[in-house]
């Protein structure tokens, strides 16, 4: 009997040391503040990107924002892309600075390799975001990358985006390379 009532007043003890490991694990991961932030929206930051000073911080209005947001984490922060990885880069894009309607084209339907950029084939593919961006937001992010990366194109207008949405409304599939030098 001695040792079934023994056993019996280790268990509040053993429950207790339990419940304060698992305190001390989740604090120690920091878990708490995981869950707190579970509903920020991240934003990719380029590690190899050159060190912003607060003037650049200031640049680049919202558009900046989204690129950060939705296209840095392919096209890196630089816009270097990862043309061993498929991606394009966006920094001294010919389609980038160039006819406004090609770069429109590509964030709406999407693009599909294979294209030549810099020596290097790259044979990937681009989601579309027709349905997850508006106008707005396709004209604020094609503008930011129009004029960064050493990139020296116009500003794309809510006009420019919603007269190419309307003209390529029935488009069910992404462009290919050959498809954007159709004139629109």
């Amino acid at each position: 009997m001695h040792g079934s009532r023994m056993r019996g007043n280790l268990r509040p003890l053993l429950l207790a040391l339990t419940l304060i490991v698992v305190a001390a694990t989740i604090t120690a991961c920091n878990i708490q503040g995981f869950f707190t932030k579970l509903g920020d929206d991240p934003t990719w930051v380029d590690p190899n990107a050159a060190t912003a000073t607060a003037a650049d911080a200031s640049a680049g209005g919202p558009g900046k924002a989204v690129y950060g947001k939705i296209c840095a984490s392919c096209h890196l922060g630089t816009g270097k892309g990862v043309p061993a990885n498929n991606i394009p880069p966006l920094a001294g894009s010919a389609y980038v600075q160039g006819d406004a309607t090609v770069p429109i084209r590509i964030v709406l339907h999407g693009f599909k390799g294979p294209i030549q950029r810099g020596g290097a084939t790259i044979n990937g593919q681009m989601a579309a975001w027709k349905d997850l961006m508006s106008d707005q937001e396709i004209s604020e992010v094609l503008t930011y990358v129009r004029s960064s990366f050493g990139n020296s194109g116009a500003a794309v207008t809510v006009d420019d985006v919603k007269a190419v949405r309307e003209k390529t409304t029935g488009r069910a599939g992404a462009y290919t390379e050959a498809e954007l030098q159709q004139p629109l």
